[in-house]
């Protein structure tokens, strides 16, 4: 009872932070009720009846609540990232897409937050009205799948295509948010900012020497020329993107961050945002996606085409071959080198679920992506012959049945009769 209790004076303080914000948005008292409380890993989520709802004001409502039980917010702080960057994160989002706007809009309306208490009002985009892309993945019917995986990456071109050369107003948002988390080591946050300031060359020793001892751990022993390398695509994918620093929905490891909402796709959570190189999530088929599970090689190139396309709206250089390969081989390199230094060493020691598949699946096939995609492009060879050694030998280490990685449900049958 007591449990219950505090539950729900947690939700009503909550509710009543709410209604404040949105009262003050539309100028008349409102009162809202809750509907559904979801849980996410970092957020309490209301959607929220609005009764009575004023002149422009919505029937319902989403509340995004930091989660301080489990996660420390602090709003002040830029030291180790904790729950207030994530929530500063989504909310200059939310302002920033707002303002940059779209048909149909690349981010829910947001309606306001507050700083003190650690939330964030927001439209509700309803329940999808079709299966997500992740939904139809794990379903029966593979032409609903390719659609929607084309439908998808579409998207995420056109999210890329009308942020890149807008990261002035963007910062601008965030800033006056609160500080961001300072730089972690380089090549070991997944979805970092680009860093828009020249890397010490200390920084990228470091990492030449860490790809080195990971490799020789496993008897792989690497040129002196991925060094050059290394610190080839630090600058151009670390550093500063240039003409590919547009903004990043992060955390694109599967394809569930978006529903189709009054007949059009719609995208949602923005917490792992940032401006970033567009293709470190431009090519989810080969590098984030595909390496959770595998997707069938025949529908890499039409992916590719479809985010190309519309990524060239806003970046001409997308539709050059040469340019977009380039971009795409450093872009696959930088993870490739993040999983060495990164997730090998963990797969190494142990093996354990992560997702619908294993570390060890998936870091065999990170690598082996790479290796794919140097081959096919002949660029970044002295990176990806180690990757290529890497993965055979991790193949002899570990038995096939525990590293291969399965196809999503929706291709499995269609696979295995070819």
């Amino acid at each position: 009872m007591t449990r219950m209790n505090n539950r729900r004076h947690s939700t009503e303080s909550i509710t009543g932070n709410a209604t404040n914000i949105l009262s003050d948005r539309f100028g008349e008292k409102v009162k809202l009720r809750v509907d559904k409380i979801f849980q996410t890993m970092g957020s309490i989520v209301l959607r929220c009846q609005v009764i009575e709802p004023p002149t422009g004001c919505p029937s319902t409502v989403i509340v995004k609540k930091v989660r301080e039980d489990q996660y420390s917010y602090r709003p002040d702080s830029a030291e180790t990232p904790n729950a207030a960057h994530a929530l500063f994160s989504d909310w200059a989002a939310l302002e920033f897409l707002n303002q940059i706007g779209g048909d149909p809009p690349l981010a829910p309306c947001f309606y306001g937050g507050s700083r003190d208490s650690g939330l964030i009002l927001l439209e509700d985009l309803g329940d999808s009205e079709s299966p997500t892309t992740i939904q139809a993945l794990q379903g029966d019917d593979p032409e609903l799948a390719e659609r929607m995986l084309l439908e998808h990456v579409a998207l995420i071109g056109q999210l890329h295509a009308k942020t890149i050369g807008q990261f002035d107003q963007y910062n601008c948002l965030r800033s006056a948010l609160g500080p961001a988390p300072r730089p972690g080591k380089l090549f070991r946050d997944p979805w970092s900012d680009a860093r828009l300031s020249p890397i010490p060359d200390a920084d990228i020793e470091e990492v030449i020497f860490s790809y080195r001892s990971v490799c020789q751990s496993v008897g792989v022993h690497p040129d002196r020329s991925i060094g050059a390398e290394i610190e080839q695509v630090a600058i151009a994918v670390e550093q500063n993107p240039e003409q590919w620093l547009a903004f990043c929905k992060g955390d694109q490891n599967e394809a569930g961050d978006y529903i189709r909402c009054n007949g059009r796709p719609r995208f949602f959570d923005f917490d792992g945002g940032g401006f970033r190189h567009a293709l470190i999530e431009g090519v989810p088929g080969r590098m984030t996606w595909g390496c959770m599970m595998r997707l069938p090689s025949r529908l890499l190139p039409s992916m590719e085409r479809a985010y190309r396309n519309s990524l060239s709206l806003g970046c001409p250089a997308a539709l050059d071959d040469l340019a977009f390969s380039q971009a795409m081989i450093k872009t696959a390199a930088r993870w490739h080198i993040l999983h060495v230094i990164h997730r090998l060493q963990d797969a190494l020691a142990a093996d354990r679920q992560r997702g619908p598949t294993t570390l060890r699946q998936q870091t065999v096939a990170w690598i082996e992506a790479f290796a794919n995609l140097s081959t096919e492009t002949g660029l970044m060879s002295s990176l990806g012959k180690p990757a290529r050694e890497i993965a055979e030998r991790l193949r002899q280490l570990w038995n096939k049945e525990e590293i291969e990685l399965p196809y999503y449900p929706v291709f499995r049958e269609s696979v295995e009769s070819i």
